[in-house]
């Protein structure tokens, strides 16, 4: 697949011994190493794809040509992983239709985060998050067909260049869910305590990161100028989505360098807001469905773009973050959009 491009700007019981990683509650236990000049680190963010349909193979297939030409270490998946209601056990057929098998070709990791439909009994209502912990058994499971998914947690934290002691870029994948929607009838999921829980997880692990970029990942976007809008505001529904945007304002937004979420089925990325400090944000919810914006003047944009398919791929080097943006369409790749920002 030849690559089109048009011209812009300038764990506690994590798989790889290696992976500096820090799951809920338990920091990790010694500073990050500075990391050597020279470092890089090179990530796919790709969402709302675990279709199983021809669509999120184009995207695989695409993806697959990029990484032939240029450096991919890992993904990160944004949520709605296995649609339309998720998997029932970590035996679930759904994981080889809908992530192992149109992934098969990609020779990485993916860091998975849990979106809406991946904790419904409804389709995308997201009010049984018992549901998303099957996803986190597969990450256990002994006998699955590749060790490509990693999800030790409902939310976690991992540093990367991964096989390396001096980390570049640390990674906390949050869990938005039930944050984001109505407070779920299971006591462990009611909003206010996992929130607190969740927050007093988040800020620990900031006491130990060292690292020169920082990046947070889910499945519910801050701002977005698609279909489901802004946190506290989701789907025009006056405070919906309200608890996730206090979490994030309290204690994300400034800490980090960029929010990276899914949701809405577009690509998006967007200038940092008032309330949230120095940090961007990336929406890439596009890894399978489309859809057009609702109102694309709502945030204000580097650039974005509806009705499409596509992904987003970041390369970290040193001081140095290139943001690229590629669109597909049946087999065409398209390189949309890249920007670089120096520390």
């Amino acid at each position: 697949m030849k690559i089109k491009t048009l011209h812009s700007l300038a764990l506690t019981g994590c798989l790889l011994p290696s992976l500096a990683c820090a799951m809920s509650g338990e920091p990790e236990p010694t500073p990050t190493p500075i990391p050597a000049p020279n470092s890089q680190v090179s990530i796919i963010a790709i969402g709302d794809m675990g279709t199983g349909k021809e669509a999120q193979y184009e995207v695989s297939r695409a993806i697959e040509a990029v990484c032939a030409e240029k450096a991919c270490d890992f993904a990160i998946g944004l949520g709605d992983n296995i649609y339309e209601v998720g998997i029932d056990s970590a035996q679930d057929q759904q994981m080889l239709t809908k992530f192992e098998y149109p992934y098969e070709n990609l020779d990485f990791p993916f860091y998975m985060a849990l979106g809406n439909h991946d904790n419904s009994s409804v389709s995308g209502i997201g009010l049984n998050n018992n549901k998303g912990e099957h996803q986190v058994d597969y990450h256990y499971q002994a006998d699955r067909y590749s060790d490509k998914w990693n999800m030790p947690a409902r939310y976690y934290r991992f540093a990367a260049p991964l096989e390396s002691e001096a980390k570049l870029v640390d990674l906390f994948a949050l869990d938005s869910n039930p944050l984001a929607a109505l407070s779920d009838l299971n006591p462990e999921y009611y909003q206010i305590p996992y929130k607190k829980k969740q927050q007093k997880w988040f800020e620990d692990q900031l006491q130990t990161s060292q690292t020169p970029w920082r990046i947070a990942f889910a499945h519910h976007p801050y701002a977005s100028n698609g279909l489901h809008g802004d946190a506290g505001l989701y789907d025009r529904v006056p405070l919906l989505g309200i608890v996730w945007h206090n979490f994030l304002e309290q204690s994300v937004c400034d800490n980090v360098d960029l929010i990276i979420t899914g949701h809405d089925h577009d690509l998006q990325y967007l200038k940092p807001r008032k309330n949230c400090g120095k940090t961007e944000f990336i929406i890439s919810g596009a890894g399978a469905k489309t859809r057009e914006f609702r109102d694309e003047n709502r945030n204000e944009s580097y650039w974005q773009q509806d009705n499409i398919k596509g992904f987003f791929r970041l390369d970290f080097i040193g001081n140095k973050l290139t943001i690229e943006a590629y669109t597909v369409e049946a087999d065409q790749l398209t390189l949309a959009y890249t920007r670089t920002i120096e520390k």
